[in-house]
């Protein structure tokens, strides 16, 4: 069916109808069999609960027991896919989500089951009982099942790894502990820093951190809600790309405020909008995940997560913005951008890397402390350290694959939205040009170093970055930003509550807002959360439906 929007209709509108199709076309999908709603906790059996109950059986001791992470590799394969195939949402951002969830839960628990060595390797900061200070506990094997399920829960949870010692470098971190010291070693928190050259940092007080908190969640909750009034506007951020030659919708012009503005003007305000929406929607919902961690949950609260419930536990999203200025690309995407997926992403290139190169699929031991000693063996000297750094042609791959499956997720999200429009292969261009970019950028400024540092003082030099960096996302970003359109993902409501359109009502000019985007109250019954169960009987498919 093609649906012509009246001419005289304000393009206001667009937005309600729109959610309005892509429910119709969930729904006619559920009805006919074709298509499952995303349900807690099936959903999780690859990405959590299979990776969690194989890393709770002890099997360093058992190699035949650790011999079988290939088949629980494939298990967490097989089960991701078929979320990745069969499941999607009647709300735009969780059958987004749905691509998210199983791309990067294969990744990551890839990471834990193949990739890494975490009963060997990883180790945690917890309290000792008895004197009640900091000590590093690598994995239980002699202690209960709980306590092993307890350890291996939180190293699944613990994206960034804060309080391992597998944490991504940018965030503050204590010295970790050394590979052949085994467990209860000393952490020396009086070492570890409140913020780190990358600009990301932590709260040493629960007063800082819960007034910081919540004007992140202030201000992103504003401009989340100037976005989703007015960007919408824009049949572009409803529709995608195609919206002139859509097959349901005819739209024939413009925005009034867009028409007779360059197109060169309006996409490069497109891309803004893109990326201030995105920043948000992270900045808003990662604040309220840490203030409900800490202050329900944590030492704030109710004191049920231990040392995960601490302040130093929550280091800021973003890092500082002077690492753009100071490295461009890579400063941009390795430094100030968020790095909650980077350890699975950059796990799996090293892996790759290892495997080509030596044949070798069991991983190396990756354990370091903060003096560079690896599996308890100290450099002797710095020219040793440099040589143990990663080569070149490793840093390469491992680059190149890590971008390669960002790109993978966020087409994955394409994938499983309930738009027919999504083109699998955008994003992951985007995210490849950016690895392609970064590698090109840090090549051409170290091999030419000597002529920029002796011709441009470090001022023009940030203004270069910024350029670089500007001139390469507005170059590249409608591969993203394009499918995230496609799919849908504006429409999504953050807030609960809009007082911009309430402003603009109190002003008199609601009727400009059109249908439902314009109400106040933004969420609706597919915001809830409610029982679904499983069809013909299939019970361990019932659960809470999200």
């Amino acid at each position: 069916m093609t649906t012509t929007l009246n001419p005289n209709d304000p393009l206001y509108h667009l937005p309600t109808a729109q959610i309005v199709h892509l429910r119709t076309l969930f729904y006619t999908q559920l009805s006919l069999g074709k298509i499952k709603p995303l349900v807690l906790p099936s959903a999780f059996f690859g990405t959590l609960f299979l990776p969690l109950l194989y890393l709770s059986i002890p099997h360093k001791s058992r190699p035949w027991l650790y011999s079988l992470r290939w088949v629980v590799a494939f298990l967490i394969v097989y089960i991701d896919y078929t979320l990745l195939l069969t499941t999607s949402g009647s709300n735009v951002a969780i059958g987004y989500a749905v691509g998210l969830i199983a791309c990067h839960g294969t990744v990551w628990g890839l990471t834990l089951v193949l990739f890494t060595r975490p009963q060997w390797d990883a180790a945690r900061v917890v309290r000792d009982g008895e004197t009640g200070g900091y000590t590093w506990e690598f994995y239980p094997e002699e202690g209960s099942w709980w306590k092993r399920v307890g350890w291996a829960g939180d190293l699944l949870l613990n994206f960034r790894g804060a309080g391992w010692n597998y944490a991504v470098s940018t965030i503050p971190s204590p010295p970790f502990p050394t590979a052949g010291g085994g467990q209860g070693q000393t952490v020396e928190m009086g070492r570890m820093e409140k913020v780190t050259r990358q600009g990301y940092w932590v709260c040493e007080t629960g007063r800082e951190f819960v007034r910081d908190r919540l004007w992140q969640v202030g201000w992103s909750w504003v401009v989340i809600d100037v976005w989703t009034t007015f960007g919408r506007a824009d049949p572009y951020i409803v529709l995608g790309p195609e919206y002139v030659h859509s097959s349901h919708w005819k739209i024939n012009s413009l925005p009034p405020a867009l028409e007779g503005v360059p197109m060169g003007v309006v996409s490069l305000g497109r891309s803004i909008l893109g990326i201030t929406g995105v920043a948000a929607g992270l900045f808003y919902f990662h604040s309220i995940y840490q203030l409900v961690n800490y202050c329900v949950l944590g030492k704030g609260g109710l004191d049920l997560l231990g040392v995960q419930g601490e302040l130093w536990q929550y280091p800021s999203l973003f890092g500082g913005f002077h690492m753009v200025k100071e490295k461009g690309l890579a400063g941009f995407w390795g430094a100030w951008w968020h790095q909650s997926f980077r350890r699975g992403f950059a796990a799996a290139g090293e892996w790759v890397f290892d495997v080509v190169a030596t044949g070798e699929t069991v991983p190396a031991l990756r354990v370091r402390d903060t003096n560079g000693e690896v599996n308890g063996k100290g450099y002797d000297n710095d020219k040793e350290r440099r040589a143990k750094k990663p080569t070149r042609a490793k840093t390469v791959v491992t680059v190149l694959i890590a971008f390669f499956l960002s790109g993978l997720m966020h087409a994955c999200g394409g994938l499983t939205s309930m738009s027919p429009t999504t083109k699998f292969g955008t994003p992951i261009m985007f995210f490849a040009t950016q690895g392609v970019g970064v590698l090109v950028q840090g090549f051409v400024c170290q091999y030419f170093r000597g002529f920029i540092e002796r011709n441009f003082s470090t001022r023009w030099r940030r203004v270069g970055n910024l350029v670089v960096v500007a001139v390469w996302l507005q170059w590249t970003g409608w591969g993203l930003v394009d499918d995230m359109s496609r799919a849908g993902i504006w429409l999504f409501e953050p807030v609960p509550f809009s007082p911009v359109r309430w402003l603009v009502k109190i002003l008199g000019y609601g009727d400009m807002l059109g249908g439902n985007n314009g109400n106040v109250w933004r969420l609706d019954e597919e915001y809830g959360l409610r029982w679904w169960w499983g069809p013909e009987g299939r019970w361990w498919e019932s659960g809470i439906r999200l």
